[in-house]
């Protein structure tokens, strides 16, 4: 089901109390209106991956079991045994060394998240950019975070009595999950952002799928690239990926494929050739998502390329997005499914390459975020969103070539690196 017809089917105070969550404008909205600016945050980016990443288990076992499910759906009877049943599967494997064995790359990692959760429970923006760094650095894959939240000494903040009830009510609240018909549903426009924030490429029926296509020593590179036991049949090896819940896409960007190779596997499940590795990773990745090589369809033509009317030149483009932090930049390259790493030159490049317009790549950042952008530019920060936005960018389009250069000066001593996320 569409997020819009989950929300019109909600009772009039809740939907008031997500307007009061999430719709937060001095503007009076009409009852669609409402819905359309409650619906546009929960479909954001920005807001899922600051809400996700202070989830705690079973809230990760809840949603990887939905976005496994056919119609991202499963029935409400036995849903919270099946998720118990999940996270202890999750908690076994950790404590047996099954998964996640690398203890001395995770170490750091452990002990600096521990360190967040026993302030006050909660990931701050600057917790998330120094957690976000320390994976970039350690090789940590997104999806790893969420497995490693379910580490022996970080149980203490999760494992008491009644944690299932807790994630449900949360995730339900926020407006993320819904019972509906005596069934539990992640929204169908939800969940591709929910998988994007979990570092989840597809469902495990999928990626077992892909992994088959896979030959044995590939296979066994796969595996030593999570550091993961090598041994045993070809099924075995694809198994002891799906419970590492190893994604393809990092896998298939590794050295170990060539573009040849990548052109080989496109052919085998039917899949266009052309392109350069990245092109040629993304596609195995939608074309498997899409089951299209179960169901023989053709790859669908490209979308027509993006070309929205932008208000700065290049140099007053880079100023502008310069001033951004790590964080809120790595938030509007995942609203738009961009890259998410490298330096924030590179990032303010990727945005730029986008062709997208200031006014669209800024509204994907919050509306603090906004404010904190206009008290760094010392400007006036009340208004709707939409105002304060264009405010920013009619600053740069308007500025004279002084404050440029002294813009341009603070930038070139920015060496705040953009945290990988890709």
């Amino acid at each position: 089901m569409k997020l819009a017809d989950l929300l019109a089917g909600m009772q009039p105070e809740e939907i008031e109390r997500l307007a009061h969550e999430h719709a937060r404008t001095d503007d009076h909205l009409s009852g669609p209106q409402l819905l359309e600016a409650i619906g546009g945050v929960l479909r954001s980016y920005r807001f899922l991956h600051d809400f996700l990443f202070n989830r705690q288990p079973p809230a990760f076992s809840i949603l990887i079991l939905l976005l496994d499910a056919p119609d991202y759906s499963l029935p409400t009877a036995g849903f919270r045994e099946s998720v118990l049943a999940e996270t202890k599967r999750i908690c076994d494997a950790l404590d047996a060394s099954a998964i996640l064995a690398r203890d001395d790359q995770l170490r750091v990692y452990r002990r600096v998240l521990y360190q967040a959760r026993s302030n006050d429970m909660q990931i701050d923006a600057s917790e998330a950019a120094i957690l976000s760094v320390l994976r970039q650095e350690l090789g940590i894959a997104q999806v790893e975070h969420f497995l490693i939240e379910h580490c022996r000494e970080l149980r203490e903040f999760w494992g008491q009595e009644g944690g299932f009830a807790r994630a449900l009510h949360a995730l339900r609240s926020a407006g993320l999950v819904f019972v509906h018909d005596g069934r539990t549903v992640i929204a169908d426009d939800v969940a591709p952002v929910v998988r994007q924030v979990l570092g989840v490429d597809m469902a495990r029926t999928q990626a077992r799928r892909l992994f088959g296509y896979l030959t044995s020593a590939e296979l066994h590179e796969a595996l030593q690239l999570v550091q993961a036991a090598t041994s045993g049949t070809k099924d075995e090896k694809v198994e002891r990926l799906i419970a590492h819940l190893a994604q393809p896409r990092l896998l298939l960007r590794s050295r170990a494929f060539g573009v040849d190779r990548l052109r080989e596997i496109c052919r085998q499940m039917g899949a266009n050739t052309s392109g350069a590795k990245e092109e040629l990773v993304s596609r195995i990745i939608a074309h498997v998502a899409a089951d299209r090589d179960v169901r023989g369809e053709a790859e669908p033509p490209p979308a027509p390329p993006i070309r929205e009317q932008r208000r700065l030149p290049e140099e007053r483009f880079g100023l502008l997005f310069a001033q951004l932090r790590g964080h809120e930049l790595a938030a509007i390259s995942g609203e738009f499914d961009l890259r998410r790493w490298g330096t924030k030159d590179s990032q303010v490049r990727t945005l730029w390459e986008s062709h997208r317009a200031e006014e669209s790549l800024l509204q994907a950042l919050g509306s603090d975020d906004i404010e904190a952008l206009l008290k760094r530019l010392k400007l006036r920060s009340s208004g709707s969103k939409k105002e304060r936005i264009l405010r920013a960018i009619d600053h740069f389009a308007q500025s004279d070539e002084a404050s440029l250069r002294s813009y341009s000066a603070a930038s070139a001593s920015d060496l705040e690196g953009v945290p990988s996320e890709g």
